[in-house]
C-alpha cells in the first residue's frame, strides 16, 4: 500500500499534467499556411494559402463525383457543391484555422488547414 506522501505528490503529478493539457488545448495553434485536401485517404492537393487569390474555386473528383470548395480571403473555404445526400459539408461553412477541416464521408473528401 502506498504511503500518503507518495499518493499526494502522485495526485499532485496528474493535477498538474491535467492542466497544462487543458491549458494546451486553447493555445493558438499558429497561422495556417497550407490547404491539403485528401481523397479516399490519398493526398490529391497541397497548396500554400499564399498561393490562393480570393474567389479561387476548386474542383475535387470524390467516390460520389465531384464537389467544388472556394477560397474567400480573410474568410478562409468552404464547400460550394457536392455529389453527397445530406450535404453536411456544405452547411458546415468557412474554415479558416489551423487544424479545421470540412469531411465529407459520402464522397470520402477531407479539407484540412495545416501549419
Amino acid at each position: 500500500m502506498m504511503n500518503m506522501k507518495k499518493a499526494n505528490l502522485l495526485i499532485f503529478i496528474l493535477l498538474i499534467f491535467s492542466i497544462i493539457s487543458i491549458i494546451s488545448l486553447f493555445l493558438p495553434k499558429g497561422e495556417a499556411k497550407f490547404l491539403v485536401v485528401q481523397v479516399e485517404n490519398r493526398e490529391v492537393l497541397r497548396k500554400p494559402l499564399t498561393k490562393l487569390k480570393s474567389g479561387d474555386k476548386y474542383k475535387v473528383k470524390g467516390s460520389l463525383g465531384d464537389g467544388i470548395f472556394e477560397y474567400i480571403e480573410g474568410r478562409g473555404v468552404h464547400m460550394i457543391s457536392s455529389p453527397c445526400p445530406d450535404k453536411i459539408c456544405i452547411k458546415q461553412g468557412f474554415i479558416n484555422k489551423t487544424g479545421e477541416s470540412i469531411v465529407c464521408l459520402p464522397n470520402r473528401v477531407i479539407i484540412t488547414l495545416e501549419r
